[in-house]
């Protein structure tokens, strides 16, 4: 099984690596160029600082290969509708995928309420996990993504 573990302070920096070594993997031919050098690794790491020091979300680590965060659902609509928590992002790098690492972060961060993820709808193997892991699609909408319009679909 993984090392999974609750991420510290001193995390922030191999988040930041693997966040943006995982964008290169995930969302190359998905997502421009532009958006990937909007979000390089200072950016990364201003995040993963701030995100860990406000320590408002739950961020579970797989050191080295991934991490997954999750808390307070942010949009209204699925909050009315009983989506109390969502799971705002899960990534691997792909050579940890395919062992059980995925899931072991994502249960990592988990509780009791029922949450819901959003995916890129063109992100086939993001889409099988969530329906593996038990997801349901509750929908699809368009969103943007910096400057880049994107198609998501939301698992519940």
């Amino acid at each position: 099984m993984p090392d999974i573990r609750p991420a510290r302070a001193e995390d922030a920096p191999m988040l930041a690596r693997i966040h943006v070594q995982s964008w290169d993997e995930t969302y190359t031919g998905l997502l421009p160029r532009s958006e990937f050098d909007a979000r390089g690794y200072e950016v990364r790491l201003a995040q993963w600082q701030s995100q860990i020091s406000q320590g408002q979300s739950r961020i579970a680590v797989c050191p080295g290969l991934g991490f997954a965060q999750m808390g307070p659902q942010r949009d209204a609509g699925l909050a009315a509708r009983g989506w109390g928590e969502e799971l705002y992002c899960l990534y691997l790098l792909q050579q940890g995928q395919g062992r059980g690492t995925g899931r072991a972060l994502m249960e990592a961060v988990v509780q009791s309420q029922p949450f819901t993820a959003l995916v890129l709808a063109n992100n086939t193997p993001a889409c099988g996990f969530y329906e593996a892991m038990g997801g349901q699609r509750l929908e699809a909408r368009r969103d943007r993504i910096g400057q880049t319009e994107i198609r998501e679909v939301v698992y519940g």
